[in-house]
């Protein structure tokens, strides 16, 4: 592993080509992200939809009526 100075410039490294990265870092990436999106849906039914879910059931009961 390359130990860089602080003052390297990182745009130098913009020309070299991209390495592979391991499928385990792939797929720890992946299962990570679904993970995230998995509770972000949770979080969206229970916290983020709930004044939505109000507001169309009192307009719905006053059609009712």
């Amino acid at each position: 592993m390359k130990n860089y100075n602080i003052m390297d410039n990182p745009f130098k490294k913009l020309n070299e080509p991209p390495k592979e990265v391991p499928i385990e870092l792939k797929k720890k990436v992946m299962d990570d992200v679904a993970s995230f999106k998995f509770f972000m849906d949770m979080g969206s039914l229970f916290s983020f939809n709930y004044a939505q879910t109000v507001e169309a059931f009192f307009k719905k009961k006053k059609e009712n009526n």
